[in-house]
């Protein structure tokens, strides 16, 4: 027995030992010079991580330096890491600029951006079955706080991410000397968060979601158990833009905007879809997001049956007026023709008794691939047949395939 048990224990050791490895990502914001300096320390014992390979471009990350191996290709930057782990040390320049006006922001007494703007997006190559184990910590200048996706940044702060094997930080982060509220909505943990003086309505945010979340979550039911909205003012991009598990909502933005929709819900259900965007039809991805935020206002009370009538009537004006498509890119008529689509399958499956478009909604946005394809066939599921109304708007709207070179 004590030969089986040293034998097992003999040829389990190199998988174990692989099995994980400790990644420390931290930064310290200089509001003075507008930079942030920023470290990734690997701690290790088998080599699991032997490569880092960074979405690094030069005019925004700079003064690599660190152990084991650094090499820049292009907009990628390469790290060879030591066999016992180390550290790599960088630059990043925070401010950002979107059109005319930020979508990263390092002012002097706040900071708004992604976590991704300070640790961007790697490849890495490890030992078979590796995982990290991976922390946060931020610093800035006194009387600073920090909020992220996964709490406030206190000391070391734990990164889970269940879907893949390399923790990296994401999600929107708000900084600086600021005002932040919490709330349990629906069963989720919602903070809004955002600089002192800049008009960021928290408190009229979260009585927003207390009428309007649970009917969200009760369409969306993996919708994360923990978001972060991340509110500024000071030329900020006036709109809005999702991320992992949180978004970033211009303070200047009406919960609910003239023409009935709400970009808070719409940015709320791209939250809420788990599945990945990377390859989606960008149509079908802002389409739902524009028909729910509409959807659940009515459901909630918000807007009357007669306003919810009118909107789409205003939307259809604007698809019409601009020859909205279904296509992608999609542009403020084509998600505008997209959600009337929407409405008639909603309309076609209820009439079915197929129990509209909800059940649909959901496979597709949580589970994907969020294209054409897999949306007819799971029409065609809930129909027990092709959807009339899918293949007469795509006959009339959809972007023809571009021809074959011959």
């Amino acid at each position: 027995m004590r030969r089986m048990l040293f034998l097992l224990l003999l040829f389990c050791h190199p998988v174990c030992a692989a099995s994980t490895y400790d990644v420390r990502f931290s930064a310290q914001f200089e509001p003075d010079t507008g930079f942030a300096m920023a470290s990734i320390t690997v701690d290790q014992d088998e080599h699991q991580l032997m490569l880092m390979d960074l979405a690094a471009p030069a005019g925004r990350f700079t003064d690599f330096t660190g152990d084991g191996k650094i090499t820049r290709d292009g907009r990628r930057l390469v790290w060879k890491v030591p066999a016992s782990g180390g550290r790599l040390s960088y630059r990043v320049q925070v401010d950002h600029r979107r059109g005319s006006r930020y979508d990263a922001r390092l002012a002097p007494d706040w900071a708004v951006l992604r976590l991704g703007d300070l640790f961007p997006p790697a490849r890495t190559v490890t030992m078979d079955g590796a995982e990290s184990v991976s922390t946060l910590t931020l610093r800035g200048p006194k009387k600073w706080t920090f909020e992220t996706r996964y709490g406030p940044v206190r000391g070391p702060l734990p990164v889970p991410n269940k879907t893949r094997r390399f923790d990296r930080p994401t999600g929107w982060l708000a900084a600086g000397r600021q005002g932040i509220r919490r709330e349990t909505i629906a069963e989720r943990r919602v903070v809004v968060a955002g600089p002192l003086n800049q008009g960021v309505r928290r408190l009229d945010i979260l009585t927003f979601l207390r009428w309007t979340l649970p009917r969200l979550v009760r369409i969306f039911p993996a919708f994360p158990q923990q978001v972060l909205i991340v509110s500024a003012a000071d030329e900020m991009w006036r709109g809005a833009l999702s991320g992992p598990d949180s978004l970033y909502l211009h303070a200047d933005r009406p919960l609910v905007s003239e023409n009935g929709t709400s970009t808070l819900l719409h940015e709320l259900v791209h939250v809420g879809a788990r599945a990945s965007t990377r390859g989606a039809d960008d149509w079908i991805v802002e389409g739902l997001a524009e028909f729910y935020s509409l959807e659940i206002l009515r459901r909630s009370g918000g807007l009357s049956q007669a306003r919810y009538q009118q909107a789409f009537e205003r939307l259809e004006r604007w698809a019409k007026r601009e020859n909205g498509r279904l296509t992608s890119p999609s542009s403020g008529p084509d998600t505008a023709r997209a959600t009337l689509l929407f409405r008639a399958l909603d309309e076609e499956l209820n009439d079915a008794e197929a129990g509209g478009l909800d059940a649909v909604a959901r496979r597709l946005l949580e589970h994907g691939p969020i294209r054409i394809e897999r949306l007819d066939e799971l029409l065609r599921k809930a129909l027990d047949g092709p959807s009339a109304v899918l293949d007469r708007h795509l006959e009339a709207f959809a972007e023809p395939e571009p021809a074959s070179a011959p």
